[in-house]
């Protein structure tokens, strides 16, 4: 779960930058909800989608996701709020609704190694193992250094019982992670591994 929540965080990444003032402004967030849309056009699904990124992260899922509407009225082909949406509703219990968002991001863009992920991670969370493993499986073909689907892949194989591809896996994504940086993850995976072996 601190993986999904940590790639939600960072799907934004070009709109946090292009609002970087806003956010760094220190006001409670609901004068940064009315400042990041007072300085843009109401018609703008960026804006609602970066709010809809803003209210997910501070826990409000319903508020988000009444944002992400609005976005998806204004601009139906946007992938993006697809997944982001999904991320909410994952968030929410609704995993049903979940994957129905992550399928249509992915309708709009079949490149998406993010959606492709949190997919998998909402499958895996609905007992579709096998359905996880494939998802996994094409967020990689599309991005082979994505660590967190190395790593939510082999905790996937683990569960069904194939201890060498967990390994694999596991190894894999503590390999990139210790690349990337990311000391935390690496440390967590190594601890994992460690358990396994």
């Amino acid at each position: 779960m601190r993986h999904f929540l940590q790639s939600v965080a960072t799907i934004s990444a070009l709109s946090i930058i292009a609002c970087t003032p806003i956010l760094l402004s220190a006001k409670p967030a609901s004068a940064v909800d009315s400042t990041l849309l007072a300085q843009v056009n109401e018609k703008n699904a960026e804006a609602y989608n970066m709010r809809g990124v803003g209210r997910m992260l501070s826990g409000d899922m319903k508020r988000a996701i009444a944002d992400y509407n609005q976005a998806l009225k204004i601009n139906p082909n946007y992938a993006e709020v697809y997944s982001n949406r999904g991320g909410a509703r994952m968030l929410s219990g609704d995993i049903k609704g979940a994957i129905g968002d992550y399928n249509q991001a992915l309708k709009i863009n079949p490149n998406y190694a993010l959606a492709y992920s949190f997919r998998g991670f909402a499958r895996m969370k609905s007992g579709d193992k096998q359905g996880a493993i494939a998802d996994y499986n094409q967020a990689l073909k599309i991005n082979p250094n994505y660590a967190e689907a190395y790593d939510n892949r082999g905790s996937v194989r683990f569960n069904l019982g194939d201890k060498q591809g967990a390994i694999a896996d596991l190894q894999k994504a503590a390999d990139l992670y210790q690349q990337q940086g990311k000391t935390q993850d690496y440390q967590k995976v190594i601890e994992m591994l460690a358990m396994i072996k």
